[in-house]
């Protein structure tokens, strides 16, 4: 009697769980109608603002990440290594590439910052010797409050690599 009683307790909770699944605003909204709402109770509004900007040189692809605190209020991130941001390069299939964090070294230290309201925080990476193709980038914080992930399509043409993998700073 017990068994069957919890079997349809939990039938009926998983039928309310299942459909909630989808419901919820959908709206054309452009973004900045979007950024002047504030949230709703259980809503979670967007602290920063990450953005990638590629331009190729000389083979090399280079790599602009910037994150913008756009919460209204000064933001504390604690980074556990020297290495603030990282990229990761995924091929047309999603398989992972290379990533920046593989390839280089960093101190072992916590480090504190503080990003004040509006303010901009950048990094730039160099990517050389990927095959000519079609990549996905990923670029991130390391911080442990806040990733701020980016993404963006990478398309390699006139590439001189023959598959051997470096990264510079």
């Amino acid at each position: 009697m017990k068994k069957k009683l919890f079997l349809v307790i939990g039938s009926v909770l998983l039928a309310g769980f299942l459909s909630g699944c989808g419901a919820g605003d959908k709206t054309n909204a452009s973004s900045e109608v979007s950024k002047s709402v504030p949230p709703k109770q259980n809503e979670i509004a967007a602290a920063f603002l990450p953005q990638i900007v590629l331009r190729q040189e000389n083979g090399k692809t280079l790599v602009r990440y910037t994150v913008k605190n756009i919460s209204g209020e000064p933001k504390k991130l604690t980074f556990r290594t020297g290495l603030e941001a990282d990229f990761i390069v995924y091929d047309a299939s999603g398989k992972k590439v290379k990533q920046y964090s593989d390839e280089v070294m960093s101190i072992q230290v916590i480090k504190e910052m503080t990003i004040e309201n509006n303010q901009t925080i950048s990094k730039n990476f160099t990517i050389t010797d990927l095959p000519n193709g079609k990549y996905r980038l990923e670029v991130f914080l390391t911080a442990k409050e806040e990733e701020a992930k980016a993404a963006k399509d990478l398309i390699i043409k006139n590439s001189s690599s023959n598959g051997q993998r470096q990264v510079s700073k």
